[in-house]
């Protein structure tokens, strides 16, 4: 199997003063195979940013080597390959989201009608097409996210990297970015997708393997399918259109949480979420969301008792 990233025994040192250092990733050796798409999970801290970071080039680790597509990271060659998604990305303002595409585009050395025609092509993709002509600064954080995206693809890259892609985002936000990044893996099939996340059930809904870093270093790294085998059966529903009789039931029945966009409660086992959709469908309500979670299992990654790299 073709590897488009290889991190081959990476260590990366901060000097934090004098005679003080962080090891802040610590002999990191991990493959990514073309055409995935691959979860980078680990708490704040754990040296996501920093691998990342070290792929595009951003820093050079103080030992080790990686291979982007054969290329080594950092060079002019290796860079033509990425596309990347900052975690907080930042436009400036007065910009246009189309002026901002082309211009991404100009600097990959596109022009012309190919280049507008790829701005129209991706402003459809992320759900822009109608607020292309606008100004950044009336975009929401969840548009601002999909430009962001957008820009990332002008190039058609081979690699994608992002950087916690739906990080400060709403329920509703968090669940629009997941369907689009399922979209552009469906679409670009070819392309590899490496992302980092401290949430498992993004990992769980796009990946099709993951890798944990705890303190820098590797602890997991399988299939998702094996890591939630074994994980019981919880989930999160997320539901509007709830009467005031159904809201009091629920509230009796469940924790209920309020949010801009309904009501949210958990459930455990799939045949108590079976029963209770039913329920609320026959009683008008409009389910929104239905999200696995994986409570205990994050517990075991994050904890201390991490299993070792698999």
């Amino acid at each position: 199997m073709t590897q488009d990233i290889q991190i081959k025994s990476v260590t990366k040192v901060f000097e934090t003063g004098i005679r003080s250092r962080k090891t802040a990733v610590d002999n990191l050796t991990l493959d990514i195979p073309r055409g995935e798409v691959v979860g980078l999970l680990g708490a704040n801290g754990s040296g996501k940013s920093t691998t990342l970071k070290m792929i595009l080039g951003f820093l050079r680790p103080t030992s080790g080597n990686i291979l982007i597509a054969g290329v080594t990271a950092g060079t002019r060659a290796s860079r033509t390959h990425l596309g990347y998604l900052p975690e907080n990305p930042r436009f400036q303002r007065f910009l246009r989201g189309r002026s901002i595409l082309e211009y991404i585009g100009r600097l990959h050395r596109m022009s012309g009608a190919g280049l507008s025609r790829r701005c129209t092509e991706l402003l459809e993709l992320v759900g822009l097409e109608h607020a292309g002509g606008e100004r950044v600064q009336g975009y929401s954080k969840g548009m601002i996210q999909r430009l962001a995206i957008a820009q990332a693809l002008i190039n058609r890259p081979k690699i994608l990297i992002f950087d916690e892609p739906m990080s400060g985002l709403d329920p509703l936000g968090r669940m629009e970015i997941r369907n689009l990044i399922a979209r552009i893996h469906q679409e670009m099939p070819e392309a590899t997708l490496f992302f980092s996340t401290h949430i498992l059930s993004d990992a769980e809904a796009l990946c099709s393997s993951v890798a944990l870093l705890k303190q820098g270093k590797l602890k997991v790294n399988c299939p998702i399918a094996q890591l939630i085998q074994n994980e019981p059966e919880n989930y999160e529903l997320t539901l509007t259109n709830v009467s005031p009789a159904l809201q009091t039931e629920l509230a009796a029945a469940h924790s209920l949480t309020a949010s801009p966009l309904g009501f949210s409660f958990s459930l455990n086992g799939t045949a108590a979420l079976q029963k209770e959709i039913g329920r609320l469908s026959a009683a008008g309500a409009k389910i929104l969301s239905v999200y696995t979670k994986r409570g205990s299992l994050e517990k075991t990654l994050f904890s201390d008792s991490a299993r070792e790299t698999a």
